[in-house]
This record gives C-alpha cells, structure tokens and sequence, in this order.
C-alpha cells in the first residue's frame, strides 16, 4: 500500500505542469499538487520505521534504475511535505503550483533512486524547480529578482559540478549506489579525504555551509514565505539527507579520518555562528528567515561531524545518536520554519511588506496567527517545551561526550563545537526575540489604515497548525522515536530504545543527563494555575491591576521617535561584532539647491558580506577577463578555425600514443 501511495502522488506531481494546458489551470494545479502531496506524505508516514524495499523501475543505457526509501529519508520528506502542503492551500498560482511539484519530485528522487545518473537528474530537477518556484512569483522587479536567482544558480552549478565529479569517481565501473563503498575503500587516503571534500561542496552549496549561504537572502527575498517553506523543507532536508548518505553510507569506516571529521565540524559550525550573526541584523521577514535556516542546517551538518569523529574512534553507539539527532533536529526544524514562513506571508498581507517593524499584525491578525508563530519562534530559539529546544539539547549532549574519543584532536574540536552551539542559540534567542516582538507583536499607534485589510483564516490556522506541531513533536518524541528504529547507517540498529527511557529523553544513559518535555509541559500547565487564578480574581475585583504611564526616557508618552526598529535592537551586538559584519552607515541630507535648509534626512545601513567581495568578486573578474581573452580565438577565419581542429586532432592522437 505504501508505495501505491508514493506511486500515485508522483503522477499527480507529473500531472500538476501538465494542467498548466487546460482552461482552468489554476484549480486543477492545486488540486494535483495538493492530491499528490498528501498521497506521498501519507506513503512516507506509513513506510516506517522500516522505509520501503528496493523496486526495480526500468535500466537505462548503463544501469539498472531502482527505488528505495530509507526510513530517514521518509522520516524528512514526512515533516518537510506538512508545511508544504500548507503553503499550497492559499496560493492561487498555476506556475508556482508546477514549480513546486517538481521541486518536491526532484526531492523525492534525491532520496529515493539508487544510481548516479538518476540521482544527479533528480538533485539539478530540484535546483532549477527552486528558481522556478520564486521566478513565478513575480513580487520584486524581474532584474532584481532574475540577479538573485542567477547568482543562486551559479553556486548551485558549482555544487552540482563538484557531486558530478563525486559520483564519477566512485561510479567509474558501477554507477549503482550498493558498490560505491567498495569503490571508496579502495582510493587512496587523499583522494579518499578529496572525494569527501566534493560531496561537503557539492551537498553544501545547497544548504547554505559557508561560503554558500550567501545565495539564501537575496532569493529567499524574491518569493513569498510559501516558497521559502518548500526550500526550507524538502529541499533542505533532502539535501542534507544526500551529504549524510554519502557521509555514512558509503564513506568506508576505514576511510573516515579525524581531519574529514572536524572538517565537517568546524564547516557546520563555522556556518552556524556567521548565518546567525547576519541573521540578526535583517530587518526583512524572508531574509532573516533565510539566514536562520541556513544556522539550523549549519547546526546538522555538524551532528554528521561528529558522527564522523565517533564513527572513527570506533564509539558506533554514538554516531548512530549524531545521525539521529540530526534527524530530529531537521524534522522539527521543517515545522518550525514552515510556520514563520507563512507568518511573514500573512504580515505582507495585513501591512503590505515584509519588513521587521511595528505595524500591529497581531491586532488585525486572527489571534491564532500569533499563538502559531510563537510556538515557532520558540522552536527556532530552542526554548522548551518545543521541537527545537529538544534536538538542541540532544546536539549538545552529543558533543559533550566527546571524552570518549581517543584523539586529542577530535576532543577539542567537539569542546569548541558545544561552545559554538551555545553561542547560536544565544543570538538565536534574540534574533527571534527581535523578530516577533518587533515584526509581529510591535504596534505603531502613528500608523493608520482608512481600509483594514481581510483576515485570513487559512493562512492563520496553517500557521497555528505548524505552531502547534512544534509542541506535538517535543511533547510525543518518546513515542516518535520508535519510528527511527531502523535509520542508522552506523551498523547500529535499535540505537533509539537507548536515547529515551518511557517519557524520559537521554543521549544514550540517564547518568548523563536527561530531559522531559513532556513532564515539563504537564508541570507548566499545573504552574500556569497561579496566574489563571490571579486573572480570575482581578475580574471579581478582587485585584487590580496598577496602570502607571511606560518609561520612555523619562516622558509619560512614548514618542514615534524612540519607537523600537530593526537597527535600534540589534545595533548593540552589530557594534560589538563590527569586525565581522564591516557595518556601513549612509546618510543624506535632501533640501533646496544651496542646502541651507535640510526638508529630508535618508539614512541607509547595511553589513558588508565577507565572502562577497572576498571570494565571488574576484572569481567574477577573472572569468571576465579569461572571457575577453578568449573571444579574440572567435575572429571569424575559417583557416583559423581549420588550424584549431588540428590541433585538437593531434592532442588527441598524441594522448591516445602515450598515455
């Protein structure tokens, strides 16, 4: 019944492009895409914990194409296709609705077909689906919107480029997935650790590891949240689920090197601490959401670096809880986006942009909407009881039991990882903190509206669902985990009944240390009493509440000027890391000709990007030049273009003779 399920959805992911012909393309799209969606999220729920057997599919010229889902990759595509879903139900575009069910396709493919050729196919059908999904949306000027998504592509192609190289090595006699381990014990250390290094770049361009994830804003800013819900998603969970195949499934054990391990580590890290630093200082929704999501795969990327690191020192118990934490923390991380996503779509549509400042959502929004996205917002900030807060706890308790390791090396890498971690949920805290107290709850009593814009039920309700499920998914975890049974690639199969005993959650022995969001719900509920009960007795007047004027400076009226922005929040810890953001202020005076009186004041901030004028600039130059160079060969002679093809004649007899 599973795959009839995944089988039946697919078609209908075909068909939703193919209804773009009909007269009605809008609703049969949306009918197709949602139809075959919850076809395949319901296929992929009820595949575990075992996943699906291996189906033979067809053999192309090379090799024999087959489908097989692991039950991690169907724990993933299950919590990325919820919001997904959702984002689909409010939208009312016939070109988005085919973009996304091919995007979602190529994702199903990344982890599901079992050879190269198929898989390389599948993860470039991803990519340009991706750009698809935020072209058709059409909300920002088409050359601001075509440079986002062209500079996205290009880094994307370079990933692309560096998997191709990957897949051939490994895929020289066989380009089936089963050998690929064998072919990799085989290399050489260095071309072992290279190999690695191209599925890192490869795998990573897409999740956004440094330098990668400066492509996220730019192109997260020229869709809507509902796309960014998608790449968020599907997209990233895919991505990362292709990075820890290659990682854990056919990187050798004898291959796995303490260097490759803390590679990926300090990789994960590195991008986790930047993306969120930057984060912080947005003052759009779909940007600082975009930053956030690349800390969230930062954060991963580094459970597969310290799977890597145990898996060496021969701890398989422990790399098979990195593997599973970084399930868990990506299920969760799936939700949780997903509803602030949608959030920013539903403050676009009460204040008409996506800008992080005080225009009063939450009183024009259903209150649902609110109570959602603090839920996800919590998640983000790992703040408990929610999803985040227990995938975070479970990566640092991973990290902690580094003293296990043999090498001095893996050690401190693992002690500077916690550190790191808890330093980007610190400003995770605060970035949320920012984003919901200034871009949801903040309230400009300056701001007035003679037309109050509609509420939206659906898309309040889809974020309060999401929200929601953040709180599920931490409260059931005990019972959730059961469904991870058989994911580990670590030669550790059952690794899950250790990491929690009953409703207790524990990395591995309750000696270490355990948790309980579950409890810890029941006892907030019981402490929630007191001021339930304090709220009662101010409604007999019993009790009254003391209303005195808020301090502002000293003045009894808050005045528009000492309002609460973007920049006022986060300018603090902008100056203390000036050395990493290069912070930029422009200021200019307008007024008459000879500028004796000053009628308007513009002033610009911004934070210059590191690897921007470091990196893509200069590569960007280069390429110019060489192109210039080599325009010159095209000089329009046919002698000269007879001379070139003997030449390459004669290349290739000469390495045909003696290599």
């Amino acid at each position: 019944m599973t795959i009839e399920l995944i089988a039946i959805g697919v078609i209908f992911w075909i068909l939703t492009p193919l209804s773009l012909i009909t007269p009605k393309a809008t609703f049969f799209s949306k009918i197709s895409f949602i139809t075959g969606t919850i076809l395949v999220l319901l296929g992929c729920a009820l595949s575990l914990p075992q996943g699906t057997p291996s189906y033979y599919l067809y053999t192309n010229i090379i090799t024999k194409v087959s489908f097989q889902l692991n039950a991690g990759a169907s724990w993933l595509l299950m919590w990325g296709l919820i919001p997904a879903l959702l984002a689909g139900i409010s939208k009312k575009n016939s070109k988005w609705f085919a973009s996304a069910s091919l995007a979602l396709l190529g994702g199903l493919g990344v982890a599901s077909l079992q050879d190269g050729i198929s898989f390389l196919i599948s993860w470039e059908l991803m990519s340009l689906s991706g750009a698809g999904l935020l072209l058709s949306e059409r909300i920002k000027p088409i050359k601001q919107a075509g440079d986002a998504n062209l500079f996205m592509l290009a880094l994307l192609e370079i990933g692309s480029v560096a998997l191709l190289f990957g897949c051939l090595i490994l895929g020289v006699k066989d380009l089936s997935f089963y050998s690929w381990t064998t072919t990799w014990s085989h290399l050489s250390p260095i071309a072992a650790f290279g190999v690695g290094v191209l599925f890192l770049v490869g795998f990573g361009a897409k999740l956004g590891i440094l330098p990668f994830y400066e492509w996220l804003p730019q192109a997260y800013a020229s869709g809507t949240g509902a796309s960014g819900a998608i790449i968020s998603g599907v997209v990233l969970n895919m991505a990362w689920f292709g990075l820890a195949r290659a990682l854990l499934e056919w990187l050798p054990q004898s291959k796995t090197s303490v260097g490759f391990g803390v590679l990926v580590l300090a990789a994960g890290i590195s991008t986790s601490v930047l993306s969120i630093l930057y984060g912080f200082q947005q003052k759009d929704w779909r940007k600082l959401l975009s930053f956030s999501t690349a800390e969230n795969a930062g954060l991963a990327v580094s459970a597969l670096g310290a799977a890597i690191l145990f898996r060496n020192s021969g701890h398989l118990q422990l790399a098979s809880l990195a593997w599973i934490v970084g399930l868990i923390h990506l299920g969760g991380h799936s939700l949780a986006k997903g509803s602030l996503m949608l959030t920013a779509d539903e403050v676009d549509h009460y204040s008409g942009s996506y800008d992080i400042s005080q225009q009063g959502t939450s009183s024009k929004a259903p209150s649902i909407l609110g109570l959602g996205a603090i839920l996800g917002g919590m998640s983000l900030a790992a703040m408990p009881p929610v999803a985040g807060f227990v995938s975070e706890w479970y990566l640092l308790q991973t990290v902690f039991q580094g003293f296990y390791l043999s090498t001095s090396t893996g050690r401190v890498a693992l002690a500077l990882a916690g550190a790191g971690i808890a330093l980007t949920s610190a400003i995770a805290l605060a970035t949320i903190v920012k984003l919901l107290g200034v871009g949801l709850l903040g309230k400009n009593n300056q701001i007035t509206s003679k037309v109050q814009p509609k509420k939206r039920w659906i898309g309040a309700w889809s974020v309060f669902f999401l929200g929601f499920m953040t709180l599920a998914y931490a409260i059931g975890m005990p019972w959730l985990l059961n469904l991870l049974s058989f994911t580990s690639w670590t030669s550790m199969p059952n690794i899950v009944s250790k990491v929690h005993n009953g409703v207790i959650l524990i990395p591995l022995s309750s000696k270490f240390a355990f948790i309980s969001p579950t409890l810890l719900l029941v006892v907030g509920i019981i402490f929630s009493l007191l001021p339930i009960t304090l709220i009662g007795l101010r409604g007999k007047s019993i009790l009254k509440y003391r209303k005195v004027p808020v301090w502002a400076q000293g003045l009894e009226r808050v005045p528009v000027q000492s309002a609460t922005t973007s920049l006022s929040f986060s300018n603090a810890l902008r100056q203390f890391y000036s050395f990493i953001y290069r912070p930029t202020n422009i200021s200019q005076p307008l007024g008459n000709e000879k500028g004796y009186f000053v009628k308007e004041l513009k002033f610009e901030y911004s934070e210059a990007p590191i690897f921007g004028p470091l990196l893509f600039t200069p590569i960007v130059k280069l390429v110019t030049l060489m192109s210039k160079w080599a325009s010159k060969i095209q000089m329009g002679s046919m002698n000269a273009y007879i001379s070139y093809i003997g030449l390459m004649l004669l290349a290739i007899f000469i390495f045909i003779i003696f290599f």
